[in-house]
């Protein structure tokens, strides 16, 4: 669910750029490839909304007398998937970089155009009109991305569900009528959710959608697929040292030159002066914020969010955010919303469960806050040593 049409979507209404629209930015610092020189600073922040909607990154210069041989940052940015993805970057040519960000960004919407359910001509969307008449082919990106959902539905019992697509399209209707939908309305779009219904052949490579008018949402899953696609081209090209940032989620690669990591600064509701953005330093990774700031809507006084719980058709209730760590943004991106659903110490204990796998959690609790964090998770967080306390004032 968005609270409106492009917030966590895998489309955007805004038409696709072409290379000669992209942004592009190079502000001429270097860096020293060599990592005997230490004392070169280079603080590469990505500040993650936790709401899906945009990153804000902020950069130090470094010592213009490091030595040779010297790699430059390189920055572009493009809307895509309904907000704005972008590519930090270090190269020793700006042509090799200009050509590897361009590279990315196409195949980011080549992955819209497969997995939107705006587009109505989508491969997704054919899927949804096809796919429960017979067996429907599919690329191998589609098929990738349905088979990872199932196992995270598998792990979180259900609270990950990308067969939720008819109720984001009741839930859509409600941000546009400020009313909510019928109890008729929401217990026939449940009775199509359930991810045991879709069945993948792995030898003929095809998706079968067991009930007629099924119809499939990838959008807490699209974005998380794409950045670690656009990621992985990046590195083709030798281009290691690379950070994709999409929307709420963030696909790491080696560390810039002379940094032990990328530090990722981690927006959460209750955040204020006593509570700034807690910064993560990690590379080789992906980092993804599921929140609702800005994503909820009101109706009758009470808050809804754009996170819906497949078991009840609602939209969760009060202010939250949740911060996932993994080793691709695929499934941080995915167990975002699913730890999101589940209750707290249950989503701790499968966080705890997966390799590689930790998170940060932050809920309301009537005019404070409180703060979750499972084994793993680096620490720097407000609350991270008074677990389970409330915490300061609340912010909506």
């Amino acid at each position: 669910m968005r609270t409106r049409a492009t917030d966590r979507g895998t489309n955007s209404e805004t038409p696709g750029l072409d290379a000669s629209e992209m942004f592009f930015h190079s502000p001429n610092q270097c860096v020293p490839q060599s990592r005997q020189h230490l004392t070169t600073r280079l603080l590469s922040y990505a500040v993650v909304t936790g709401l899906a909607l945009g990153v804000s990154l902020f950069f130090r210069p470094c010592d213009l007398s490091a030595p040779e041989p010297l790699l430059k940052r390189y920055e572009f940015s493009l809307p895509r998937m309904g907000t704005i993805f972008r590519i930090e970057l270090y190269s020793a040519e700006a042509a090799t970089a200009a050509k590897a960000a361009e590279a990315a960004f196409a195949r980011a919407e080549d992955l819209e155009q497969i997995m939107s359910d705006y587009r109505e001509d989508s491969e997704l969307m054919r899927l949804a009109r096809q796919g429960a008449d017979r067996p429907f082919p599919v690329s191998d990106d589609l098929y990738n991305v349905l088979a990872k959902s199932i196992q995270i539905s598998g792990f979180s019992r259900g609270a990950f569900d990308v067969t939720v697509g008819p109720l984001v399209g009741l839930w859509r209707a409600a941000r546009k009528t400020g009313r909510l939908p019928a109890a008729a309305e929401l217990a026939k779009a449940k009775a199509l959710v359930d991810y045991r219904n879709i069945e993948l052949d792995p030898a003929r490579h095809t998706v079968f959608l067991k009930r007629s008018g099924m119809k499939l949402d990838l959008g807490a899953i699209g974005k998380g697929y794409a950045a670690d696609q656009m990621l992985a081209l990046l590195q083709s090209r030798g281009l290691r040292q690379a950070m994709v940032v999409a929307g709420g989620e963030v696909a790491l690669g080696a560390p810039p030159p002379g940094e032990a990591g990328w530090r990722v600064a981690i927006e959460t509701p209750d955040m204020g002066g006593a509570n700034p953005p807690c910064t993560l330093l990690l590379h080789d990774s992906a980092v993804s914020t599921s929140g609702d700031s800005k994503q909820f809507v009101e109706i009758d006084g009470r808050r809804y969010s754009h996170v819906i719980d497949p078991s009840t058709g609602l939209g969760l209730e009060g202010a939250a955010s949740t911060t996932v760590i993994a080793s691709d943004a695929t499934t941080s991106d995915a167990l975002g919303t699913a730890l999101s659903v589940m209750p707290v110490q249950e989503g701790i204990q499968l966080a705890q469960s997966l390799p590689g796998v930790a998170v940060y959690m932050v809920r309301q609790a009537g005019n404070g806050w409180k703060r979750y964090a499972s084994r793993g998770f680096p620490k720097g967080c407000p609350g991270q040593q008074r677990k389970n306390k409330a915490k300061g004032k609340g912010q909506k």
